[in-house]
């Protein structure tokens, strides 16, 4: 009997579950987009103790953490359902990027944070010119 119930529990808890839907993901695009914008004014006006960095890059952080919990084959077109993995990698490069930003502006290396930034931006920009239509 209790495993009857749990079972009914555990049904519905996934059942009522919130689905990641197109708004979500857009609204996760512009949160990653923020993060971006926070880390270029960083650069460009130095925030105290490069606080824009790290917080820009702590934001897109976070977003992926989001996207990797998601099935992106289904926010692809059908003729571009074999490039989720692509998708996947870039996810994984920007996280690895972002992370290398935080530690270079915790060291004050602005050169190499710099460096990441171009590279996060070139990973989006790759996704995105591949994968949008």
């Amino acid at each position: 009997m209790k495993k009857i119930v749990l079972t009914m529990l555990i049904m519905t808890g996934l059942l009522c579950a919130e689905s990641y839907t197109k708004a979500d993901r857009i609204k996760d695009m512009h949160k990653m987009a923020g993060g971006m914008k926070l880390i270029q004014n960083g650069f460009l006006y130095r925030c105290p103790e490069h606080s824009c960095l790290i917080d820009g890059a702590e934001r897109i952080l976070g977003v992926v953490k989001t996207l990797e919990t998601q099935e992106m084959k289904d926010f692809l077109p059908e003729d571009q359902k074999y490039a989720y993995k692509f998708g996947q990698k870039s996810a994984r490069m920007i996280e690895l990027y972002a992370k290398d930003l935080i530690d270079s502006a915790k060291s004050n290396n602005m050169d190499d944070a710099l460096e990441d930034y171009n590279q996060i931006l070139r990973q989006c920009a790759s996704c995105h010119l591949r994968l949008r239509k």
